[in-house]
């Protein structure tokens, strides 16, 4: 598994550390999930939607 990070901002101008994990090309090709898994550098998990993440709960809500 990959990683990279990247900033992001919230509704009050606030800064976050976005960071997406991508799957080796290994793994996906032995039936693995191909898709990004998205988080909080606090480790919730986020719901990518175009340029905009949210929690699960969408009590946060960032943009790129």
């Amino acid at each position: 598994m990959s990683f990279r990070q990247f900033p992001a901002t919230d509704h009050n101008g606030d800064s976050h550390i976005i960071l997406e994990f991508k799957p080796e090309p290994a793994a996906i090709s032995h039936g693995s999930d191909a898709t990004p898994r998205y988080e909080l550098d606090d480790g919730r998990a986020l719901v990518r939607n175009g340029r905009e993440f949210s929690t699960e709960g969408g009590e946060l809500r960032l943009t790129l």
